[in-house]
């Protein structure tokens, strides 16, 4: 319950010198010191995680593009003109996902890369 708060005006204080001599405002701070630090490194690992999935997300609509090309390429038989259609214009929706998925990473984060 206090991931989002921060210390107190009143705990900075330093009353009548009981931060040199007072082991419990030691371990308080210590204490508060290690939540901070735990907060930081969670925000550390969210960016590290928002990076990748950004990737993932793009290597995935691209994947499905393919899958959808491929379909039209195995279904070369007659007859198969409405099926044909059908996979070209899904291949066309995930490209299109991915270049505008693509557009937006870029304008959120103007240093990121799909490498």
């Amino acid at each position: 319950g206090q991931r989002n708060s921060t210390l107190p005006w009143f705990w900075s204080l330093d009353v009548q010198g009981d931060l040199v001599s007072n082991d419990w405002m030691n371990e308080f701070y210590r204490v508060h010191w290690l939540r901070t630090k735990a907060l930081q490194d969670r925000w550390a690992e969210e960016l590290l995680l928002v990076g990748h999935e950004m990737r993932w997300t793009i290597n995935f609509l691209v994947h499905k593009a393919q899958t959808w090309l491929d379909q039209t390429n195995q279904n070369g038989e007659p007859g198969q003109d409405g099926l044909s259609c059908y996979a070209i214009r899904q291949a066309q929706m995930y490209r299109l996902l991915a270049e505008d998925a693509w557009a937006q990473f870029i304008e959120v984060n103007p240093a990121f890369s799909h490498n």
